[in-house]
């Protein structure tokens, strides 16, 4: 008899394969650059990293400010937010960037299915990369 899948265990896969599409998106031959500091590491090695704090579920799954990160980068200096900042704003524009700080503070609630169709969705897209 197969368990049901709770919400956090949803969330837990959603996000593994939402983060490995995040290193291998922009990799070639299975390695990427950490966003902040530019160093070059296999994708294994790699995080996805959040430019705006806080894994809330308003940013969690938003492509535009999840990047590949190093551990250094991402975990011990802390997302080096000052570099990620710089760096969106060039990307997106100050108004863009302002923007995604907005929506930032909404609260967004995803629900077991939104969950499954996230894995779904990015496994798909992960596949049809490799």
């Amino acid at each position: 008899m197969k368990t049901a899948i709770t919400i956090s265990k949803a969330k837990a896969k959603a996000w593994k394969a939402f983060s490995l599409y995040i290193r291998l998106k922009d990799s070639v031959d299975g390695v990427n650059e950490c966003y902040t500091c530019g160093k070059i590491f296999p994708i294994k090695k790699l995080q996805a990293g959040h430019g705006i704090g806080g894994r809330n579920n308003a940013v969690l799954f938003m492509e535009d400010i999840v990047k590949p990160q190093c551990v250094g980068c991402n975990m011990f200096a802390n997302g080096r937010y000052a570099v990620f900042t710089r760096k969106l704003i060039d990307e997106l524009g100050l108004d863009g960037y302002d923007e995604i700080v907005r929506q930032s503070n909404e609260i967004v609630k995803y629900t077991l299915s939104d969950y499954l169709e996230l894995e779904k969705f990015y496994k798909n897209i992960v596949k049809d990369l490799a």
